[in-house]
């Protein structure tokens, strides 16, 4: 073989001996693009602030999110901090350019606390949560609010928001155009912001201290039809009835109650003397109410009840108000030896007519008793619960003891009252005055 052609095949072998090599180094960086490729896009905005903490911020949350299976795109606005109302667009203008799952905006430009605004890509809402500042822990405030971003990207990463409350943007809005230019004290400028620049955004009513959603009102008006049971008397052990209750609520911890109890009427007695006790209780009850978890409300308290008792005779009882008599027998046949002295027998002698009762008459008392109760309230849907009630009742007078001996009657001086029952309420809205009022405890 000639030394040119040696030489050629040579070089020729050693090309591709470099591109071999290249490939496979090649290979381990193909590698690691492809699942960084594959990943859901976030990105990371911050409003600046003239002390860096938004720099601090960014860092940290950073180094949460990263960890977490997303790319971050980290993005330094050149606006200074935008207004709510235009901060929707903003964010989903930068979802849209990076192709992203969603934003997350820092907002540290507010005096004494932090701000985290979550948009969703193609969303029509603003999500958000404030974390307070206090003096000397700004550190464990940004820890904080990097915590509630990593939290909030696994979120966007399944594809839903849960953790945070929304921000009501047009509700924000007239609070802030409703005060005078001159009302609203202009905030210092920091050393590296124009005096041109427009003013801070107000904060939002949604997004205070802990940015939970305001639990639901319980009811103010509300009807409350069930089971009432309680024992009586030893003639009457245990009566139960159909409860029916309207109550109202003046503010929301106190809740005043009035009441009534459909209880069927009783037969007492026996066969000599019996009667219908017929009951007609009414009830009135104030209670002070609280708030407990899993949407469990509790009612303590007390109330009084006025209860008509009538006892009416049945009608064979006076057929039987007194016992049938034994006929008279004629006297044994006496010898005539026997002694003029003898007495005849007992069995002998004349009987005298038992005294005869008067037929007993109806009788109508009343009775007091007041008993502490506690309700405990567990709720179906939001205008219907399920109501449970405990009480001890205390009986303050006692029926007339003077009547005809076959309407006796001695009720129990203390019952254990037992219910359950469906409640249908409705919460008015609060009036503007107590509105406020709240809003400042």
């Amino acid at each position: 073989m000639p030394a040119a052609s040696l030489a050629l095949a040579l070089r020729a072998a050693r090309t591709a001996a470099s591109a071999a090599a290249c490939a496979l180094l090649a290979l381990p960086a193909a590698a690691a693009d492809a699942p960084a490729a594959a990943q859901p896009v976030l990105v990371l905005a911050a409003s600046a602030s003239a002390d860096r903490t938004d720099k601090r911020a960014v860092d940290l949350v950073a180094a949460h999110v990263r960890p977490l299976g997303v790319r971050l795109q980290i993005v330094r606005p050149d606006a200074p901090r935008p207004a709510l109302q235009s901060l929707l667009p903003e964010a989903r203008a930068l979802a849209e350019a990076w192709d992203a799952r969603g934003v997350l905006w820092i907002d540290a430009g507010s005096k004494g606390e932090l701000a985290l605004y979550v948009v969703e890509r193609d969303g029509d809402q603003i999500y958000g949560r404030r974390i307070p500042v206090p003096p000397g822990q700004t550190a464990t405030a940004l820890e904080s609010l990097a915590n509630i971003a990593g939290a909030v990207a696994e979120e966007l990463r399944e594809g839903h928001i849960a953790g945070m409350a929304r921000v009501d943007v047009a509700a924000a809005a007239p609070a802030t155009a409703a005060l005078a230019p001159e009302a609203v004290p202009a905030p210092a400028a920091p050393p590296d912001t124009p005096d041109d620049a427009p003013p801070r955004p107000r904060a939002p009513a949604a997004l205070q201290q802990g940015a939970r959603r305001e639990p639901g009102r319980l009811p103010t008006l509300a009807l409350l039809a069930g089971y009432s049971g309680a024992n009586f008397s030893g003639e009457a052990p245990w009566q139960s009835a159909a409860a029916l209750r309207a109550s109202w609520a003046p503010v929301d911890r106190a809740v005043l109650g009035l009441g009534y109890e459909l209880v069927p009427s009783t037969s007492v007695g026996d066969e000599r003397f019996a009667f219908d006790l017929v009951r007609h209780p009414v009830s009135t009850s104030g209670q002070l109410r609280f708030r407990l978890p899993l949407g469990l409300d509790l009612q303590v308290g007390a109330r009084a009840s006025v209860d008509v008792i009538q006892r009416v005779p049945q009608s064979g009882t006076q057929s039987s108000a007194s016992p049938p008599q034994e006929p008279l027998r004629a006297p044994p046949y006496r010898p005539p030896y026997a002694p003029p002295w003898t007495w005849p027998p007992m069995a002998t002698w004349p009987r005298m007519a038992p005294r005869q009762l008067p037929p007993p008459e109806p009788q109508t008392d009343v009775l007091f008793s007041v008993a502490p109760v506690a309700e405990l309230g567990y709720p179906i849907t939001p205008w219907l619960r399920l109501k449970t009630m405990l009480g001890v009742d205390f009986l303050l007078t006692r029926p007339d003891a003077s009547v005809h001996p076959g309407l006796a009657l001695q009720p129990d001086p203390v019952r254990i009252l037992a219910g359950m029952g469906l409640e249908l309420g409705v919460a008015l809205p609060s009036p503007p005055a107590a509105a406020g009022a709240a809003g400042t405890r």
